[in-house]
């Protein structure tokens, strides 16, 4: 009737994209790092997401960080903006997928090429 709501049956897409993005969150490494790229309409950038290197270290550090990054002539031109940290992986996953990101791939240290795919696990 009205007001009750049938259970879920399974994730949606969205929340199974979350839960990819997240889990590849959680796996990265030191000196890793996940980049996706926006739509235009968000801008256009890069939003990179790595470990804090100073978690946990020092007192009130967050253990990820998530910056953005100007794209020129199809690379990230290497002016990360620091946006906010955060301990929460699916939280950042969230705002990721929100925002339609595609995932970028490093192809080498200095080049980095769009993924065809999204969420596809990086090697980097």
């Amino acid at each position: 009737m009205f007001g009750k709501k049938k259970p879920a049956e399974g994730l949606s897409p969205i929340e199974s994209q979350v839960n990819i993005i997240a889990n590849q969150i959680e796996q990265l490494g030191p000196g890793q790092s996940l980049s996706y790229k926006l739509p235009e309409i968000f801008g256009g950038d890069l939003v990179v997401i790595e470990l804090n290197p100073r978690y946990p270290a020092e007192k009130r550090q967050r253990k990820y960080i998530l910056s953005t990054d100007e794209i020129v002539k199809g690379k990230p031109a290497g002016k990360k903006s620091f946006l906010f940290s955060l301990d929460d992986p699916r939280v950042l996953a969230r705002r990721v997928v929100e925002r339609g990101g595609k995932l970028f791939k490093i192809a080498s240290t200095s080049e980095y090429s769009l993924q065809e795919q999204k969420g596809v696990k990086s090697n980097d």
